[in-house]
């Protein structure tokens, strides 16, 4: 099974005491654990054509807020923290987009990017899509960069995320049925250990 080396709460921690962010490989392990979830999420909120730009942006506040020391883990869990940060910038991204259409005349959705901040129901459907942008990146990440043989990985995608019949998974990949159930309880396993880590 797939573990990183620094749990989430480790490496903020260690993160956070750095003022001068002098530790390159600590921001390299942060990158890598929290960019799938930024990515799927800018995704999800509709911002698909500026995913790597979200990314960007988000990557280049956390280090301003880690090196200014606004950073409080008291206030608050850091993927709150984190998701908060993300929803602003697609949100930005948004009112920007409508800005240009209405210089453009273009008719615009009257629900503006405060409203839509503001709605419980808007809040309630973007903590719904951080929570679906992290499940996305723990598949991601154990169908990709886990030493899980890669003959699971492909029973896997077949059984659960192709939704092809147990049967038919079993007979294409000459094995049991049980063996497909028993790697689709292992990847799933190996799924919420990693969206685990996620959450702090």
């Amino acid at each position: 099974m797939s573990r990183i080396p620094n749990t989430p709460v480790t490496l903020i921690a260690r993160m956070a005491a750095q003022a001068t962010g002098e530790d390159e490989a600590t921001w390299v392990k942060f990158f890598e654990l929290y960019q799938p979830v930024i990515r799927h999420f800018a995704e999800f909120a509709g911002a698909r054509s500026d995913t790597d730009d979200v990314v960007q942006d988000v990557m280049v506040k956390l280090v301003e807020v880690f090196r200014s020391g606004a950073y409080r883990p008291e206030k608050g869990r850091f993927r709150a923290f984190l998701a908060t940060i993300t929803r602003r910038e697609v949100i930005n991204r948004w009112q920007k987009a409508q800005v240009r259409a209405a210089d453009r005349h273009v008719s615009l959705n009257r629900t503006t990017a405060q409203e839509i901040a503001v709605q419980p129901e808007a809040a309630a459907m973007l903590d719904a899509k951080w929570r679906l942008a992290q499940h996305a990146a723990a598949v991601e990440h154990v169908l990709t960069r886990t030493a899980l043989a890669q003959r699971s990985k492909d029973v896997y995608r077949a059984y659960v995320l192709e939704e092809k019949p147990i049967g038919e998974v079993a007979k294409a990949f000459g094995v049991s049925r049980n063996v497909v159930s028993q790697v689709k309880t292992r990847v799933d396993a190996m799924i919420a250990d990693f969206e685990s880590m996620l959450r702090d």
